[in-house]
This record gives structure tokens, sequence and C-alpha cells, in this order.
């Protein structure tokens, strides 16, 4: 069983805890006291204390290992930025002892820190008005201590340098220059009066957007923050251990965010193309790998002999890499040398057919050679040697 303490720190009074008087606070009440939190935060913390707010601002309750990893601290930072939420009474803190899962069920402190709203307005509330009254109280003072001025030659006095200036005749302060006697007024270009109004002045810019939101939720019913009673609502299912889609205006206060609605899984191809263009693209992308291909292939004379058939080194090699069409390459050469010898065949019985018709021709058209005519041939025949005779004897 568990056991715990809700840490106090010094601060304004405790408002004493009682049944809420006014009506109950709507979401939209609750979503304007939750915008609060939020401006307080950033008009006077640092940023780390901002990140903070926000998120107990979307979940109620936080345990610190949680809230750490959720702005990006480690544990022992996050106590020292929290230290200052907790001193001004913006942040709540719990401490329980809980017993730690696993085999020795070891129990380890566990912090939580969580907004009590009602508490949150009423620090607030008192720390504007305390505000308020301290510049008062200075811009009283300053009023005190202004003294006084002379409209015409615009000489100054302080409140103890006017005790001899009284005119008793008119019951008034006169200046003492010499040929002045003017009445003397209050001096409100003073500087003290002057830092005094200012600082007033920005004070109500500043927070004008803060006291119009809490004018907006004056009245409403807030009961205080029951931690004990929501961690044990909440054990079960924290609201911490998943992510879940928030509506500010529907939280009530301590209430934990309903969960994520359950949607079918869907999958989502973006394609910037149709089904016609895609295989269009693919067809072509086909044809000119085939081109490459064929470029790419050694002739067949290379792979096979063109007589015999059989492989050629080239060819094993393109075996080895492209088997399906190299397997192809000797019967493209044994064909090839079929079609080459069939083509020489029919040039030689061509040749020879040409010869034989020359050949008859040449029967056909000589002339009879009668014998006297022949006799005449055989001495036409035998001059040149005798020509060759008379150059021997010439030499």
């Amino acid at each position: 069983m568990s056991t715990g303490a809700v840490s106090r720190a010094p601060g304004p009074p405790a408002v004493e805890a009682g049944k809420p008087t006014g009506p109950p606070a709507t979401p939209t009440q609750m979503a304007e006291i939750r915008r609060i939190v939020q401006i307080i935060g950033r008009l006077f913390y640092e940023d780390g204390h901002i990140l903070l707010l926000d998120q107990l601002v979307s979940i109620a309750v936080i345990p610190s290992d949680v809230l750490a990893r959720r702005i990006g601290l480690q544990a022992r930072d996050l106590g020292s930025l929290a230290a200052k939420l907790v001193e001004d009474r913006i942040v709540s803190v719990y401490r329980t002892q809980e017993s730690r899962d696993g085999p020795f069920q070891r129990s380890v402190v566990r912090t939580y820190y969580y907004l009590d709203y009602k508490q949150f307005l009423d620090v607030t509330k008192w720390r504007i008005m305390a505000m308020r009254r301290h510049i008062d109280t200075k811009l009283r003072k300053g009023l005190d201590n202004k003294g006084y001025v002379c409209p015409r030659c615009r000489r100054s006095y302080s409140a103890l340098e006017v005790a001899h200036l009284l005119d008793v005749f008119r019951n008034v302060f006169v200046c003492e220059v010499p040929g002045c006697g003017t009445e003397l007024v209050d001096n409100e270009d003073a500087e003290d009066v002057r830092k005094s109004k200012d600082t007033l002045t920005r004070f109500n810019e500043q927070l004008h957007v803060v006291q119009q939101s809490l004018r907006s939720v004056e009245g409403v019913a807030l009961p205080p923050m029951d931690i004990h009673d929501w961690l044990a609502k909440n054990s079960a299912a924290p609201p911490w251990q998943y992510e879940a889609p928030r509506d500010d205006t529907a939280l009530a206060p301590g209430a934990m965010p309903p969960p994520a609605p359950k949607v079918p899984s869907l999958k989502v191809e973006i394609s910037g193309h149709s089904a016609t263009d895609t295989q269009r693209e693919q067809q072509q992308r086909a044809e000119e790998e085939e081109r490459q291909r064929t470029q790419n292939t050694l002739p067949s004379w290379h792979l096979a002999s063109t007589i015999s058939g059989e492989r050629t080194g080239l060819g094993h090699a393109e075996a080895q890499r492209r088997p399906s069409e190299v397997d192809d390459a000797p019967h493209e050469s044994a064909l090839l040398s079929a079609t080459q010898g069939d083509a020489d065949l029919d040039y030689y019985a061509q040749y020879t057919s040409q010869l034989d018709d020359a050949s008859t021709g040449d029967k056909r058209d000589a002339p009879t050679i009668e014998p006297s005519d022949a006799k005449r041939v055989k001495v036409a025949d035998e001059e040149p040697e005798d020509d060759e005779d008379d150059m021997d004897d010439v030499i």
C-alpha cells in the first residue's frame, strides 16, 4: 500500500478548502483557465518553466521521470527547474511510495507534478493584488514627497523647505524669488512621481490580458485537486502512456484526455504516371535493353567454327556469360556454312556452263583452212624465228 505526502512551499496564505459556492466551470471557462496558466508562464518565467507548464496543461498529473523525458531533461535537473514553480505555488508536487515491477518488489519514492487550478487562480489573484498594492504604495510616497514648484520661474522646493514660505494672509505657499511671489503648486514632474506613474502604466498594459481573463472566470466553482483519487482512478491506464489528440474545451479539472479512436490502417501509394504511361516506359526500356544486347553480341564466326561448328575460346567464354544466346551460335554457324557452300556450288556451275557455251561458239564460227592457207600460216609462223637469227648475227 502506497503512502503519499503533498509538499507545500512558503508563499501566499493558503485558501481554506471548502465546498464550492459558485456555478461549476464550463469547458470554455476551463480552457480559459489553462490559457491563463500559459500566459503567466510566458510573462514571468523562463523557457524551461514554460515547457513544464505546457506539459502539465496537456496532462493533469505526470510523474517526474515521464515529465523529464517529455521536456528533454534529466530527472535531477527537473527537480531544480520545478522548484521555482513549486515555491510560487504554481505547480504542486506529490511524493508517494510505490512498488517497482521486478523480481525483488522494491518500493521506491515516486514524484508526481500536477496543477491545482483552484490554488493556481487564488495564488495568481493574490500576487497581482500584491504587485498592485506595492506600486500604489510607491506612488503615494512619491506624491507625498514630491514637493512644490513655482509655475512662473520653475523653481522647486521640497516639503521641508516650504515651511517658512507660508503666506498667512492668503494661506498659501509663495515663491521666495525676489520679484516673483507666485503661489507654489504640487510638483507633478518629480522624478519619483514619474517613475511610479510609468511603473503603474506598464503594469496595467502588460497584465491587461491576465486581468481580463481572470474577470471572465470570476466566481466559478473549482473543486480542489484530489491527487489520491486521481491516481486511484487512472492507475490502470495512465494518460502519459499514449499520445492522444487533446480537446482543451472538453477537459474538467484533473480529467484525463479521452483515448484516441482506433482507425483502420491505410496504405497510400502515390504515383505520378498512369498505367498506360508505365506500360509504355516498360516497353521502351525492354526495347533499349534488347538493342544493347544485340550490339554487344559477338558475330557467330567468332563464337564457333564455320566449318566444323565447334565453339571457339570466345564461344565458351560467352556461353558462361550468356548461355541462352550463345547456345544457338553453332547452329547459326553450321547454317551459314551450308548456305555459303550452296552459293559456291551455284557459282562454279554457272561458270562452267559459260565456259562450255564459249567453247561451242568458237568451234562454230571458226573458218575452214585450205592447204595453201595452212602453208601460208606456217611460213608466217616461221618468220619470227628468222628475225631472231638475224638479230643474233648482228650481235
